[in-house]
């Protein structure tokens, strides 16, 4: 009984001495918590979360290039720090896996306040892990620090059968230290398995996430309309819906009753009206084409001839109509804005020189606008942007002289208008 006896006891004295060893050893295998403090009020806010190696390459969404702000107190001073990207886990001392695809080698540090604002720190930076070392002056008290880093890529998204993963959930670990060699010789930070003697410390979770990509088709719209109904008859829709806006721009030039005749005695007009609304980059150019492409003029013989002719001979610039002397001229006037409208549509030159008595009818092929009788005609307004609802009226004047033919004199003006866009 007695050997039995002392075999116990010698059983328990080795477990015990087995129990303090343990508590000896241990500690030296654990993250020394017992003098370090956690950073309160921690958070690190990201310009953008979007996954990195998707289809947005560039920009917000990307995840390339973004700034991250990391904002903190600590309750001890500081002279370096160590912040840790981890994959699984924010705990100190736990493994720690590198985010699949993030890169913070490049990382800068700037938009600094609080007390790291002392001159002297530096970065050394790896794919997953940024350290900061102030290698001269005083360490950074403790209280509230707030500074970025940017150029960093965000960690790609994390495909399950054959889908990216929606949510990319990651980690920051954060620990400071009181010297600026990340803790001192035996009890520097090895890894973050192993961070050593820091001083205050925290763990930050941070997400990656799906862009919301939004896709709106705006068309290339031009929209024009020739009325014989003036702009301020239109009451419906005020644009070339409008009822009036169909109305047939079909004139009568002459003067006297129950047939208005063209004579050597008046100059008589007749007026027609547009609307034009695009949003073609460069603007819109309205031409006119005269379908008596022999003259320009007013042919009673479907355009062989041209009895009452182009007015200034055809000329490029407009000129007063002689009363009695044969000729067929337009004024245009500069765009007025319709209900709503925006922008400007100018009158061309060539029939618009300031005074509204002088009409044009350019012939002439040599101008850089054509001519009224090319295949394209010749440009009468334009503008060289964007419009809405502008709207610009044409005057067309003709008189007869004693020896004009007797007949009928027509022609069919097609006003053609062209977006750049």
């Amino acid at each position: 009984m007695v050997t039995k006896f002392r075999l116990l006891q010698r059983i328990a004295y080795t477990m015990a001495a087995i129990a303090v060893l343990v508590g000896v050893v241990y500690p030296a295998f654990k993250p020394k918590l017992a003098s370090a403090a956690q950073l309160t009020t921690r958070s690190i806010t990201l310009s953008d979360s979007g996954q990195s190696g998707g289809t947005i390459t560039t920009g917000v969404g990307s995840g390339t290039n973004v700034v991250y702000k990391f904002a903190f107190t600590t309750t001890q001073a500081a002279q370096s720090l160590v912040i840790d990207f981890c994959n699984t886990s924010p705990l100190i001392g736990d493994t720690c896996t590198a985010p699949v695809g993030m890169d913070a080698s490049a990382a800068v540090l700037a938009g600094i306040t609080g007390n790291i604002t002392n001159a002297g720190w530096t970065v050394t930076a790896t794919a997953s892990q940024i350290k900061l070392a102030k290698g001269s002056g005083s360490a950074a008290t403790s209280g509230v620090q707030s500074f970025t880093l940017s150029g960093i890529t965000n960690p790609a998204s994390v495909v399950y059968g054959g889908s990216p993963k929606p949510v990319g959930t990651f980690y920051g670990r954060i620990y400071t230290y009181a010297d600026s060699t990340y803790g001192s010789s035996s009890t520097a930070y090895v890894s973050p398995a192993s961070p050593g003697n820091f001083m205050d410390y925290g763990g930050i979770a941070l997400s990656t996430n799906q862009i919301i990509t939004i896709t709106a088709k705006v068309q290339e719209q031009l929209t024009f309309c020739v009325s014989g109904a003036a702009q301020a008859t239109w009451t419906t829709t005020n644009d070339c819906s409008d009822s009036q806006a169909a109305v047939a721009p079909a004139l009568i030039l002459g003067h006297g009753a129950p047939t208005a005749i063209l004579d050597n005695s008046a100059t008589d007009t007749g007026t027609v009206y547009s609307q034009i609304s695009t949003n073609a980059a460069y603007g819109a150019a309205i031409a006119m084409r005269n379908s008596n492409t022999t003259c320009g003029g007013l042919s009673a013989d479907g355009g062989t001839t041209c009895g009452i002719p182009a007015n200034n001979t055809g000329a490029a610039t407009p000129a007063p109509i002689t009363t009695g002397t044969a000729a067929f001229g337009l004024y245009v006037t500069d765009g007025a804005l319709g209900t709503g409208g925006i922008g400007a549509v100018l009158a061309d030159l060539n029939y618009n020189d300031g005074t509204p008595t002088h009409y044009g009818m350019d012939t002439e092929t040599t101008t850089d606008t054509g001519s009224v009788t090319g295949t394209y005609g010749d440009r009468v307004a334009y503008t060289t942007a964007p419009c809405y609802r502008i709207n610009n009226s044409y005057t067309f004047a003709a008189t007869a002289s004693l020896t004009t033919p007797a007949g009928i004199y027509t022609a069919n003006m097609d006003l053609i208008a062209t977006g750049t866009f």
